[in-house]
C-alpha cells in the first residue's frame, strides 16, 4: 500500500513540476487568474447549457426534465460525498502549501479565496465532472466539448496554481461520475426528490421558476453565497454559546460543511412543503390552475347567467401566452 502511494505521489509532483515550468508566463498566468476568480466562464456556462436543454420543445420534455432535476441532486450529493471522505481518509496538504516541494515564482500576482481543508479529494472536480457528465447525458453533441472544457478549463488551472494534485482531480472525477449515475438509476431520489420537484413545476409555476432561479444562482456561483451565510449563522451561534471559534482538531472549519449540510436539507424541505401545500390546493373541489400555475374558481351557474345572459354568444377562447398563440395557428 506504502509503495503505491509513494508511486502516486512520484505521478504527482511530476506532473505538478511540468506545469510549473509556464509560470514565468504572463499571458497563462493572467489566464489562470481570470479561471480563478470568474464564476461566470465556470458556473454560469454550465447553467446556461442546463436552462437550454430545460427549455428544449421536443417529445421527451418531460424525461429530460426530470434528467435534470437528477442530475442537479447528483452535483450536490457528489460535493457531499467528496468533503465526507476528505474528513474520513488522513488530511492532505495541498501542493502550495507544502514546505517540502519546490514551488514557482508566478509572473503575475494571485488571491487565494481557499478553505483550509483537505487536498485530496477535489471537490471542485467532483462538482464540475458530474455537471458536465450531466450535460453529456442530456446531449451527446456538447459531450466532448464539455468534458474538455471542464478538464481543461476548470481542472488543469487548478493543479497549475498548486491547489490539487492530479489524484485529487481524477479521485474528484470518480465521484462525480458516479453520484450523477446514482442520481439518475436510483428509484430512492426519483421518488422522494425528483418527483417533488416536478409536482411542484406542473402545479405551482410561479414558485417553481423563482425557487429554482435561486438554486441555479447558487449553483452557479459553487453556493458562495449560502457557503458564506451558514458560516457567519454557525459561528454567530458559537459565539453566543461561548463556544468560541468552532473547528476540527485538524484545522479543517466545519462551519461550510454544516451550512452547505443545512443548506441542502432546507432545499429538498422547501420541495416537499411547495409539492404538499400545491397537492392540497388541487385536492380542493372546484378549484382548477392554468398554464402559468396561478389557481382560481370557477363562477358558480346563477352567477354566469347573470353576467354573460342567456343569448351571449360564446367567443372562441384566446390563448393567453404567445407561445399558446404560436402553436394554435401552427395547428390550424
Amino acid at each position: 500500500m506504502n509503495a503505491l502511494l509513494q508511486a502516486v505521489r512520484s505521478v504527482d509532483l511530476r506532473i505538478y513540476y511540468s506545469l510549473s515550468c509556464f509560470a514565468d508566463n504572463r499571458d497563462l498566468c493572467r489566464l489562470a487568474r481570470l479561471e480563478e476568480g470568474n464564476n461566470l466562464l465556470k458556473g454560469g456556462i454550465f447553467f446556461a447549457l442546463f436552462w437550454g436543454q430545460w427549455f428544449r420543445r421536443e417529445a421527451d420534455q418531460e424525461k429530460r426534465r426530470r434528467a435534470i432535476v437528477a442530475i442537479l441532486i447528483g452535483a450536490v450529493l457528489a460535493i457531499i460525498a467528496s468533503r465526507t471522505v476528505a474528513f474520513i481518509v488522513p488530511f492532505r496538504i495541498r501542493p502550495m502549501d507544502d514546505p517540502t516541494i519546490i514551488h514557482p515564482v508566478y509572473s503575475v500576482h494571485f488571491e487565494y479565496n481557499l478553505i483550509h481543508w483537505s487536498s485530496f479529494p477535489s471537490d471542485t472536480a467532483a462538482y464540475f465532472f458530474a455537471l458536465a457528465f450531466g450535460l453529456a447525458y442530456l446531449s451527446r453533441r456538447i459531450a466532448i466539448p464539455i468534458l474538455l472544457y471542464t478538464a481543461g478549463w476548470v481542472c488543469l488551472t487548478r493543479m497549475f496554481l498548486g491547489v490539487h494534485y492530479a489524484s485529487d482531480i481524477a479521485v474528484g472525477l470518480v465521484i462525480g461520475l458516479a453520484m450523477v449515475w446514482l442520481s439518475i438509476r436510483s428509484d430512492l431520489v426519483q421518488l422522494h426528490l425528483v418527483q417533488p420537484a416536478v409536482t411542484v413545476m406542473n402545479t405551482g409555476r410561479s414558485w417553481f421558476y423563482p425557487m429554482a432561479f435561486l438554486v441555479s444562482f447558487e449553483m452557479a456561483t459553487v453556493f458562495e453565497g449560502l457557503r458564506s451565510l451558514g458560516n457567519a449563522v454557525i459561528h454567530a451561534a458559537a459565539s453566543g454559546l461561548h463556544l468560541g471559534s468552532v473547528r476540527t482538531n485538524l484545522n479543517r472549519p466545519i462551519g461550510v460543511w454544516g451550512g452547505l449540510v443545512v443548506t441542502v436539507a432546507l432545499l429538498v424541505a422547501a420541495f416537499y412543503v411547495s409539492s404538499v401545500l400545491s397537492t392540497k390546493i388541487r385536492a380542493v373541489p372546484g378549484i382548477s390552475h392554468n398554464l402559468a400555475g396561478h389557481f382560481h374558481l370557477p363562477r358558480p351557474a346563477s352567477v354566469r347567467a347573470k353576467q354573460d345572459g342567456p343569448d351571449k354568444p360564446q367567443l372562441a377562447e384566446t390563448p393567453k401566452w404567445p407561445h399558446q398563440r404560436l402553436d394554435k395557428r401552427l395547428a390550424q
